[in-house]
């Protein structure tokens, strides 16, 4: 979907948001793609949804051997998005046991468009998910929200410079709750929301809790940095419940959990 400031935000094409494979693969070569887990218990076949409203622009049926070229990508389709800065943007949907859609057909954001499988070159049963804009394969991760975990601490996520797509909070004034007079100026997302401040904090445990924050790809907006004393900091965030969830149980594991004090706020 496009959203208010011009920039563009794709739907998840899989329900499980678990990346096996990020955009460089762990050896540092060239993926240009990122690969979804699909498999839940041995079941492998999981449908597939379009991420953005779209065409049909192209198909292909895995001959059932040839793993070079572009049969590499097995059972396969692309979808043609409106442009974005005046120029193309596709999506592309690999490995598949079945295709739901045909050439030319018109798709709307979260259509059933195929299911998953093994065709093509593949090890095990993924989906490998592309955007092109432009002509090039760009990070997925990019044109994403943050809602997803890696398989492993080795896959890559993002470059310098790099995030997932941040949503403007449109929250009336009326329904927005100031934590303390330091926090009141972090932007506050929309749905229920958890203020949380980690203080005192000494460098080390400052460098700690802004690896958490990149892990969940906390923008400006949302994550502050606040003056304590000459040696310590504290570190604001507002977040969603399942980011607080997952910053609670990395900090956790960092051993922050005694720095953690959290209140709910907004709606």
């Amino acid at each position: 979907m496009r959203l208010k400031n011009g920039e563009v935000l794709l739907r998840w094409p899989l329900a499980l948001h678990v990346i096996t494979a990020g955009f460089f693969y762990n050896d540092g070569s060239a993926h240009n793609a990122i690969d979804l887990r699909t498999n839940q218990g041995g079941d492998t076949k999981k449908p597939v949804y379009a991420a953005e409203e779209g065409t049909v622009d192209q198909t292909q049926t895995w001959d059932g051997h040839t793993t070079t070229g572009m049969q590499s990508y097995g059972t396969m389709l692309r979808l043609r998005h409106a442009d974005y800065a005046g120029s193309t943007l596709q999506t592309r949907y690999a490995h598949l046991s079945e295709l739901c859609v045909s050439y030319g057909q018109q798709v709307q954001e979260g259509d059933l468009i195929g299911y998953t499988g093994t065709t093509g070159n593949v090890d095990g049963a993924h989906l490998h998910f592309e955007v092109i804009w432009n002509g090039t394969r760009r990070n997925p991760l990019v044109w994403l929200d943050g809602d997803f975990i890696t398989a492993s601490d080795h896959v890559y996520t993002y470059g310098v410079g790099e995030h997932a797509v941040e949503i403007a909070a449109e929250i009336p004034p009326e329904d927005i709750t100031d934590v303390t007079d330091q926090t009141s100026s972090i932007e506050l997302a929309a749905g229920k929301l958890q203020a949380i401040v980690l203080a005192p904090l000494t460098a080390d445990q400052a460098s700690a809790c802004d690896a958490i924050a990149r892990r969940l790809s906390l923008g400006t907006d949302r994550y502050a940095t606040l003056t304590v004393d000459a040696a310590h900091v504290a570190k604001a965030i507002c977040v969603t419940n399942g980011d607080a969830l997952a910053f609670y149980s990395w900090a956790k594991e960092t051993g922050l959990g005694d720095k953690y004090n959290s209140r709910y706020v907004g709606r």
